[in-house]
């Protein structure tokens, strides 16, 4: 399995529910004229994506990352998770406000260093623990069909 196809994949996942919640939220404000979505709405594209991730490794060996794969994931994927936030933040036109308010902070470097660092941690908590949640789902859930035939 190809790294960049690993990182691809995620990228994809990561902006597909971004998109996808930031809409479904902002449907949800609209039609009960109420605040629905919070902060922690930035978290769950890079739950999904390592979740997707973490399965996909399964399937792909048969066994859960050691320590220092999924280590290794983890600290990619939340270089590349910040780097989606800033570009969605920047260039999000409206349509994913949570990550818009980034790019507020933006005339004020030191706010905006603390945001990107907190959201820095929270992606990489997100995607070591969740890539290990999703390989070991998929093993179960392989192992269960084996035994089931």
């Amino acid at each position: 399995m190809s790294k960049g196809v690993v990182f691809i994949r995620y990228a994809f996942v990561f902006l597909a529910v971004a998109i996808g919640a930031s809409l479904a939220v902002t449907a949800l404000q609209t039609r009960f004229d109420s605040v629905v979505g919070s902060s922690a709405q930035l978290m769950v594209p890079a739950m999904i994506a390592a979740l997707v991730e973490g399965q996909q490794f399964a399937r792909a060996y048969g066994r859960k990352p050691e320590s220092r794969e999924i280590w290794r994931f983890a600290w990619l994927a939340t270089a590349l998770a910040v780097a989606l936030n800033v570009a969605l933040g920047f260039g999000g036109q409206g349509f994913v406000p949570e990550f818009e308010k980034l790019a507020v902070a933006w005339g004020f470097p030191k706010q905006f260093s603390i945001l990107l660092g907190l959201y820095a941690g929270g992606y990489l908590i997100c995607n070591r623990f969740f890539a290990g949640l999703g390989a070991g789902n998929q093993l179960s859930l392989m192992k269960n069909r084996d035994s089931a035939e």
